[in-house]
């Protein structure tokens, strides 16, 4: 049987739609025809189980046979020619693979409720630049941006949390040209396991104020990594962290890259005691 949505993200759909409601008005958009798509009609919606036409760029229709479009199936776009795509509002899944190796792929604009990205949705993407992930999402699983090589900029929202089981392994590892990771106000978790696996254009992080807790080392591979700015007080991190290292950075780093300096606010709390002390060199801002 074919799995689109788990029972709990039909259940969130409710609340995600009703928030659309709350929102201003936006510019009306001009979607492809639904002959466009092959989809499955339920009672919570419409899913997009494949995309059969053959325009570059795309506009996902907010609704089909007057229900709303409310899922993305695996494997709807994978290895299409596509260029760009307009995934709208309604819609609170992206399934697994949905846009594995749609190497045109340069933009998607996410919609507002997207509660649920799964594992190797948008793999091998090579093309894509930007992903600014929406600030609804509650779960990013496995290698969802893995093999990105051209991805440059990734927005994190606060929505993610441990808690919620967000980060899963190597999420965006391979993702050779990434140098901007912008964390929105109010992250409170890092990690876990080699998020960032890899990420060899990475050669500074600002970690906001707001961040509470590392997980296990979310930055493996990172060899070109050389500052990593704390605004807030040091977090905790897993006793079981990489080799001790909690950026896991260190046994497949060369030796510049093991002169990282990590710097930190004198009026933050915990930066004397943190394990950070036993491999880097922390510098203190002076306030």
């Amino acid at each position: 049987m074919k799995r689109i949505l788990t029972v709990a993200l039909v259940f969130m759909m409710l609340f995600a739609c009703a928030a659309c409601d709350t929102e201003a008005a936006k510019p009306p958009r001009n979607p492809n025809p639904a002959s466009d798509f092959e989809y499955e009609i339920s009672d919570s919606g419409v899913s997009i189980t494949k995309y059969i036409g053959t325009a570059a760029d795309v506009i996902i229709p907010d609704s089909i046979e007057n229900m709303p479009v409310s899922g993305i199936y695996m494997f709807a776009f994978h290895r299409s020619d596509i260029k760009s795509v307009d995934i709208p509002d309604t819609v609170i899944g992206i399934g697994n693979a949905a846009f594995y190796e749609c190497k045109n792929l340069e933009t998607v604009k996410f919609g507002a409720n997207i509660i649920a990205i799964e594992e190797y949705a948008f793999y091998n993407c090579t093309s894509l630049k930007e992903a600014y992930l929406p600030k609804t999402l509650k779960m990013l699983k496995t290698k969802a941006f893995a093999g990105c090589t051209s991805l440059e900029t990734v927005f994190i929202p606060a929505s993610l949390t441990i808690k919620t089981i967000v980060w899963s392994m190597e999420t965006f590892s391979g993702a050779a040209a990434l140098k901007n990771i912008i964390f929105e106000d109010g992250v409170k978790t890092l990690g876990p396991y080699a998020t960032f696996f890899n990420c060899v254009s990475l050669e500074k992080i600002i970690i906001p104020d707001s961040i509470e807790r590392m997980g296990d080392p979310a930055f493996l591979g990172c060899i070109n990594l050389k500052e990593i700015v704390f605004n807030g007080d040091a977090p905790e991190f897993n006793a079981d962290s990489y080799g001790g290292d909690p950026f896991g950075m260190l046994p497949y780093a060369s030796e510049e890259s093991k002169s990282v300096k990590i710097y930190y606010h004198t009026d933050k709390k915990g930066w004397d005691t943190t394990p950070l002390r036993s491999r880097y060199t922390l510098i203190p801002i002076e306030e």
